[in-house]
């Protein structure tokens, strides 16, 4: 077996044994079980719904209990009575790792990580914050929401729903409601423009785990529902504000000198 050396503040060098072709890092093992649940909420950012997101927390739980028993498993260096007690450990990864670093003499610093790990995962998991979404919170969650999520090329990330909301209706007041069918929340916010009564539809699309789509949908001014063109000119002029027909007119500016051009 290779040699190399390491530098030691008791001793200036000492020989540590390098790691033969297929020989397993103990430290190196055990160190990737007490990172799993950090792994997971890295990679919860790439889950698109409930059942991507239900794999992903089914495997890292799966991965730690596995982890935890194939070290058990592998572990030629316990007596009897050590090997008893972390096999009783295997089902609490925590205190497993608090247990095998213990038997190993190198402190307990990967059960400790691994315990706060686990408790920010699960409050900062979809499932849990899913759990607080509500009519009330949609509709807070919803004002705050930059119109740029709606689609619209908007540079502008201040510029929120709220506050469209409150520059199109008059004297910036209006009423909110929210309905909750599925997984489809209907947020309605009424009150005038112009001195017409007016109401906007936006569909908020929550699953239980992720918000994953939010789309403007009917409009109703003076008792009128808008439709096609109408409806779409209305939602931008709403949602984008006068830049909108700042953009048609240079649009239209553009396709004349063009034409002109030809």
């Amino acid at each position: 077996m290779q040699q190399v050396w390491q530098y030691s503040p008791e001793q200036k060098f000492v020989i540590k044994p390098r790691l033969a072709r297929g020989e397993r890092s103990t430290g190196g093992g055990l160190w990737f079980i007490t990172l799993l649940p950090l792994i997971g909420m890295v990679m919860e950012s790439f889950a698109v719904d409930k059942y991507s997101g239900a794999v992903l927390w089914l495997m890292v739980i799966g991965l730690m209990f596995f982890g935890c028993y194939a070290d058990l498993r592998h572990a030629d260096d316990l007596d009897d009575m050590t090997r008893q007690g972390l096999k009783k450990a295997v089902l609490i990864p925590p205190l497993y790792l608090y247990r095998r670093d213990k038997a190993r003499g190198v402190g307990t610093t990967k059960g400790i990580v691994m315990g706060i790990l686990m408790v920010a995962a699960f409050f900062s998991n979809g499932f849990v914050k899913g759990l607080t979404v509500d009519a009330d919170s949609i509709i807070e969650r919803l004002e705050m929401t930059p119109v740029s999520v709606l689609g619209y090329k908007e540079p502008d990330d201040d510029k929120t729903i709220g506050s469209q909301l409150e520059g199109w209706f008059d004297d910036s007041k209006y009423e909110s409601d929210c309905t909750h069918t599925g997984d489809i929340y209907a947020v309605t916010y009424s009150g005038t423009h112009e001195g017409k009564t007016a109401e906007i539809t936006v569909n908020v699309e929550h699953d239980g785990y992720i918000f994953k789509d939010i789309t403007p949908e009917g409009i109703t001014l003076d008792g009128k529902e808008l439709e096609d063109d109408e409806l779409k000119d209305m939602q931008k002029t709403i949602f984008v504000g006068d830049e909108a027909d700042d953009e048609e007119e240079n649009s239209e500016v553009s396709s004349e000198k063009a034409s002109e051009k030809e």
